[in-house]
């Protein structure tokens, strides 16, 4: 008869055995798994296995092609799309880099792509025109519009600047739009003149300076301050 403590034995070599037998199994089925090999022109990943195109190539199926370069174009060192951009100055037409036509009087901008007029100058179609500027008029910074402004005291009429003409008891403002002045403390615009704000008895000018309120304690009933 055998004893508790061989057949625990024998338990134990039975469970050892099993699992080394396991072991040796999924080493082998590992070992017969084949790997693919990575591609001519190709580097092995840092992270994560497999394998990334060296630049200059692009993965086509299981291959890495060489990105073919058009004239006046650098590569992109991008993932994605061609691989390539065309240089300063230059832009893609037709999978190529065509040269951008500068007209006279202009300039590429930062993009490379695009070019605008200088100062003094507008665009006009493909051309660069010159800015008329009217007397009592000078250039402007912006590149839209029409690219002068009049000086303080003219106000823009058509293509001409005009003089404010400046009321009585008013002073010139510096905003692009309305009349051009404003009224003084102590008066108020009614159309093109200058009205002095009439102060009733216990009453002083608002903040604003073109009309009135009531002292304290006085309420305004009507044009009057009266008590409470």
């Amino acid at each position: 008869m055998t004893s508790p403590h061989a057949a625990l034995r024998r338990w134990l070599h039975l469970i050892v055995a099993g699992t080394l037998m396991m072991a040796a199994g999924t080493a082998t089925a590992q070992t017969s798994t084949p790997i693919s090999a990575a591609p001519e022109n190709s580097s092995a990943r840092a992270y994560g296995g497999g394998w990334n195109c060296d630049a200059g190539f692009r993965e086509i199926g299981k291959k890495c092609e060489a990105i073919r370069l058009p004239e006046n174009a650098y590569l992109s060192g991008g993932a994605y799309g061609s691989g390539w951009d065309c240089h300063y100055g230059y832009r893609l037409e037709n999978n190529a880099c065509a040269l951008i036509p500068v007209p006279a009087n202009a300039f590429l901008d930062s993009s490379g792509t695009r070019w605008q007029c200088d100062r003094g100058y507008s665009t006009a179609g493909n051309l660069c025109a010159p800015i008329k500027v009217p007397e009592n008029g000078y250039l402007t910074s912006s590149n839209s519009g029409i690219g002068w402004a009049c000086d303080r005291g003219f106000r823009a009429t058509g293509s001409k600047c005009l003089p404010i003409n400046l009321p009585a008891n008013a002073y010139l403002t510096n905003s692009g739009s309305g009349t051009g002045w404003t009224c003084e403390r102590g008066y108020r615009v009614r159309g093109e003149v200058c009205d002095e704000v009439t102060l009733p008895e216990f009453a002083h000018l608002n903040s604003s300076g073109d009309g009135w309120q009531c002292n304290r304690p006085y309420r305004q009933a009507g044009a009057r301050c009266v008590a409470p």
